[in-house]
């Protein structure tokens, strides 16, 4: 199976620590960012750099819907998995019609999260 280069943006260490563990059968490298500008500053110098980026919604210093907007117009082209625990159905509505890949609710077992993955992927 090919292995994925993935980008997780997320403020919370467990959940580095638990994507890191569950997506190690899929990822052949899990890079992590603690915040939205911490993904811009490692996406600046190259766009394509991942095969997915999974992104939180509320984060300090730069939040989800904000970083994917700011991605969005620098040219990004990498699908984007919304994991957050925003459970608002316009703010769901939001972010898909803004055109994240998906969108999934915390809590998350590790086979729903990499279904999801593989279904992105392909």
């Amino acid at each position: 199976m090919k292995k994925f280069k993935i980008l997780c943006v997320d403020d919370s260490r467990s959940v580095h620590a638990f994507l890191q563990e569950c997506l190690a059968p899929i990822s052949e490298s899990l890079e992590h960012a603690y915040n939205g500008q911490e993904a811009i500053d490692i996406l600046k110098t190259n766009l394509s750099a991942f095969d997915l980026i999974i992104l939180d919604w509320e984060m300090p210093i730069k939040d989800g819907p904000t970083t994917f907007t700011e991605l969005k117009v620098m040219g990004l082209k990498t699908p984007v998995f919304m994991l957050t625990s925003k459970n608002n159905p316009l703010d769901i509505i939001q972010m898909v019609e803004a055109g994240v890949a998906e969108y999934m609710m915390k809590p998350f077992t590790a086979d729903i999260v990499i279904e999801k993955i593989k279904q992105i992927l392909g």
